[in-house]
Parts: C-alpha cells; sequence; structure tokens
C-alpha cells in the first residue's frame, strides 16, 4: 500500500528521488526503518479508520529537540485529507515527539506543498542553492521551519480540523510531564504500546501550551521540578509518582532521606496531586529497590512508573485515601553533600551513591582550596573505589 502511494506518479514527481521503487527496495528500506530510533514513519487514517496517507520524521535529534518531515495523501484521496494529515502530524510532532523545531526541505516549483506548509505554520527560512540533482539538471531547495511555540499558537485557528475520531481507541488523551532525559525511551515504548493521543512536555511553558489544545483524561508527572499551580491540579487529574510507601515520607529528596534512614527497597506510589504535597489519595504502589546509586535508581523508578501508567490508562482506578502514622521528609540542600566527618565504610558508600545522578549535587569534601566530588562508588569488601573529580572550591563550583 504505502509503495503504490510513493510510486503514484504524481506523488513521486516531487520526491528527492523519483525512481520507481521496487518490492525488494521497499522490504530493505522497511528493514531498516524497524531499527532506525532516529525516524518515525506514521500511517494517518480518515474518521472510518481506513488509510489515506503518510507522514513521516527523519533526522530526530534527542538533544536539540529537532527533525526533518516528509508528507503524502493517497492518491485519490478526497478533499481535506492533507490539512488533516497535516494537522495531526504536527500534533505528533509537537505532542509525542516533544520536538522543539521541525524542519522541510521542499524542491522549488512544487508551489502546492509550499502553500500547504506555511499554511500548517512554517516559515520559509532561505534557499539552498541548486542543492539537489535529479540526474538531468541542478535545482534550488527551499528550507522551512516551524518551532513549538509557533504551533501552539497557529494550532486553534485550524478549528476545522477534527484529531481525534469519534468512537475510536484514541477517545482520551494524556500528557506525560518530565524534565529527566531518562524517561525518554520509556515513553516511546508506552506511545508505541498504547494507541492514544500522548504528548510528552518537560517545561511550565510547555505544560501550559499543552494544556491549551487538549483535554488530557490523565496529566502524569514522573519527575518535574516545579509546583503545579492550583489552576491545573484543580482542573485536571494529575498523577505524581512518589519513591514513598505514603503518608511515610511524604516531601522532598525521598530518594536520599530513606537511603540514609537505612531502607534498601520502597514503594513507588502513584497518587493524585491536592493541595497538600504528597498527601492525596492512591491509585497504585509497587516496591523498588534502592540498589544501585541514584541514577540507577531514578530509571528503575521510571520503568515502573511506565507500567503504572499503562495499567492506570486500561482501568481508570478511583484513588483510595492514605492511611498510617505521616511522617514528613525535608529537602536537602546541596551544602549537605558534603561527606561527614566520621561515617562507617557502608555508610560512605551510600552516602556516595545516594547523590550519583545526574543532575544532582554529589557527595564532595573541600581540601584548601580545592572542591572534590565523588561519584560511581563500589565497595568491595573493606575497601571503597569512587572516582574522584577535583576542581577550585569556588562558589560556582559548588552549586
Amino acid at each position: 500500500m504505502v509503495r503504490a502511494w510513493r510510486n503514484a506518479p504524481e506523488v513521486r514527481s516531487w520526491m528527492f528521488n523519483t525512481h520507481e521503487i521496487s518490492e525488494s527496495e521497499h522490504q530493505a528500506w522497511f528493514e531498516r526503518r524497524k531499527s532506525d530510533a532516529t525516524s518515525c514513519w506514521l500511517i494517518h487514517e480518515d474518521e472510518g479508520g481506513c488509510p489515506d496517507g503518510v507522514a513521516y520524521f527523519t533526522q530526530i535529534e534527542a538533544t536539540s529537540r529537532s527533525a526533518f518531515w516528509g508528507f503524502y495523501a493517497a492518491p485519490g484521496a478526497p478533499k481535506g485529507t492533507g490539512t488533516r494529515l497535516g494537522v495531526e502530524a504536527m500534533d505528533h510532532a509537537f505532542g509525542a515527539l516533544n520536538l522543539h523545531k521541525l524542519n522541510s526541505e521542499v524542491i522549488a516549483g512544487n508551489e502546492a506543498s509550499l502553500r500547504f506548509q506555511k499554511k500548517l505554520g512554517f516559515q520559509e527560512e532561505g534557499v539552498l542553492r541548486h542543492a539537489h540533482f535529479d540526474g538531468q539538471q541542478h535545482t534550488d531547495v527551499v528550507r522551512l521551519g516551524m518551532l513549538s511555540d509557533e504551533w501552539h499558537k497557529r494550532r486553534p485557528m485550524l478549528t476545522e480540523v477534527r484529531t481525534q475520531h469519534a468512537g475510536s481507541a484514541s477517545a482520551h488523551s494524556y500528557i506525560i510531564a518530565t524534565c529527566k532525559p531518562w524517561h525518554q525511551e520509556g515513553y516511546r515504548a508506552l506511545i508505541t504500546a498504547v494507541h492514544a493521543s500522548w504528548t510528552l512536555v518537560s517545561s511550565p511553558e510547555e505544560l501550559k501550551q499543552a494544556l491549551l489544545t487538549c483535554q488530557p483524561r490523565y496529566v502524569f508527572f514522573l519527575h518535574w521540578n516545579w509546583i503545579v499551580p492550583r489552576d491545573i491540579w484543580s482542573r485536571h487529574e494529575c498523577v505524581c509518582f512518589h519513591m514513598t510507601d505514603v503518608p511515610y515520607g511524604r516531601g522532598g529528596s525521598p530518594l536520599q532521606n530513606l537511603i540514609l534512614a537505612g531502607h534498601r527497597d520502597t514503594k513507588l506510589t502513584a497518587l493524585r496531586m491536592t493541595d497538600e504535597v504528597d498527601a492525596g489519595p492512591v491509585y497504585r504502589k509497587e516496591p523498588l529497590s534502592l540498589a544501585g546509586k541514584a541514577q540507577d535508581v531514578y530509571v528503575r523508578a521510571g520503568d515502573l512508573s511506565f507500567e503504572i501508567i499503562k495499567w492506570m490508562v486500561e482501568h481508570e482506578p478511583e484513588p483510595t485515601p492514605q492511611q498510617g502514622h505521616v511522617v514528613h521528609f525535608t529537602r536537602r540542600r546541596p551544602e549537605q553533600s558534603m561527606l561527614p566527618g566520621e561515617a562507617s565504610l557502608e555508610a560512605t558508600y551510600d552516602f556516595i551513591r545516594m547523590l550519583d545522578a545526574e543532575g544532582y549535587p554529589h557527595a564532595f569534601v573541600e581540601h584548601g582550596g580545592l572542591l572534590i566530588r565523588f561519584t560511581d562508588a563500589q565497595q568491595e569488601g573493606n575497601v571503597l573505589i569512587a572516582k574522584a573529580i577535583i576542581t577550585s572550591n569556588s562558589p560556582t563550583q559548588r552549586a
């Protein structure tokens, strides 16, 4: 089906590679795509569930959150197909893929494609002179681009487009909010396994913009460094994941406080956000090991969070009030990462590993004018081995 669409003269005539694709070439291409994490190919469907086009994203850069895109409607598709395909592709790019910028390149002379993409909100950024050679002549290539905030401003103007098919399995939309890069892989696995409308946000501004364009069934907060405003958690069912068996351990720095208290395992709790921090009713608790360095535990907790999310999407459980004696944890400050003056070998190992994660103030000691940070601790019998990073002892370095 896809090969037939791609080989249609009206489609391939404006491709950078215009030759007719053979079955063996198509199969080889398909096998390469299955293991290519830098591309994403989607079949678009009409409101009846019938395939009517293709949208694809290539050169996906996770760090810069950028990609290129392309598209084509099935030959003979009814009027309006391209607009629906384009809008839903943009929703996917700036939602599920969490892109900051989407790029496009169009062969000069393809006025229909240029008009269409500018209608979506793309801006012309320049012309690559004689950048394409079709075997007979050189042709200019027009470069287009669109930023995430530009799409969110443009999207409400395209009100005629229905982004959800009535009665389909994608009737609900969901938002995943996390500021940590180690959740990216789990998120990609989630949106592949659970067919719905997913949006990934990594900052308060992205969350605000996402809530302007969808009414989510749940907003899941996996790891969030900001206070969620009342007007968000009071209007939407917001679910956070806390690394303690609440009501024990409400509050900040749960992993570090748990290890300091001598715990070797805990519970990962999914609970509803309320006006009191970590005091909301509970959807589910799952056992969580505290073994390894902090980064290992956070990745483990993220994987477990996605499993709970799948379960919640399927079952839509009612949360139950917390029960038991309330114990509050206090958020740790960066200066508290200094190694204790007197501690056992095992306690020192625990202290180093509990702070060993991306973006956290690592365990340190001060020596003269030097700051020595410790990571990658391993305890082998009566010997503790760790990596030491030595820098000048300035306020900036200690932050």
